[in-house]
């Protein structure tokens, strides 16, 4: 099989894992096929993200790189700084993709994305995210309330709740947050000091 043909048949499925292909071309998933995979990767017609994990390569320039975050690991969902910054909650910009998962800490590195970095939180906060799909490919990014949560819980030892604290992140004046949802995401937790950050994110906000 040429690549073109290739290219053809996987357009509409750019992001792609080896076992999906054996599902494809059934037969015509051998060897050769296998070694057809690791030259088009050599020629950067693909681009593998991780053992087993592929991505066109002429598409490259049109995706974020956190639109990748979700199939590189599993399960997990985009957090934390990278979505505090995507939805303008913090100014800064952010270069490595953070992630939460309900599986062991992790980080990813490719030379055509970046670094991707994975953290572990218990299976019974794992949630509060929405799925959306680009050029096919889904993935999960936390709602903006549950992502300054996972950053109040992964950084509870560093913030102390203080309105200068506070300030010193620069949050977005105009975030408007539902209260409600942002002490449903703390309690998952069962954690004081990620129950008293997010009580004090909100008096804070509130006396703005």
């Amino acid at each position: 099989m040429n690549y073109i043909d290739f290219r053809e048949k996987m357009k509409e499925f750019p992001l792609f894992e080896t076992k999906e292909l054996k599902l494809i071309f059934k037969d015509d998933f051998n060897k050769s096929f296998l070694n057809n995979l690791k030259n088009w990767e050599e020629k950067g017609y693909l681009i593998k993200l991780r053992k087993g994990l592929y991505l066109l390569g002429d598409i490259k320039e049109e995706l974020d790189p956190m639109f990748l975050a979700s199939k590189i690991y599993a399960p997990s969902y985009v957090s934390l700084e990278m979505a505090l910054s995507n939805y303008g909650i913090i100014p800064e910009a952010v270069f490595t993709v953070t992630s939460i998962s309900s599986r062991k800490t992790k980080i990813f590195e490719n030379k055509y994305f970046g670094r991707y970095h994975y953290q572990k939180i218990k299976k019974e906060a794992f949630g509060g995210f929405r799925v959306e799909k680009i050029k096919n490919i889904p993935f999960n990014v936390a709602l903006p309330e549950k992502a300054l949560v996972d950053f109040f819980y992964l950084n509870r030892n560093i913030i102390d709740g203080s309105r200068e604290n506070f300030e010193g992140y620069r949050f977005e004046e105009e975030f408007d947050y539902n209260k409600k949802r942002l002490k449903e995401f703390s309690r998952l937790f069962n954690n004081k000091k990620t129950n008293f950050l997010t009580d004090n994110f909100i008096k804070f906000y509130a006396s703005r």
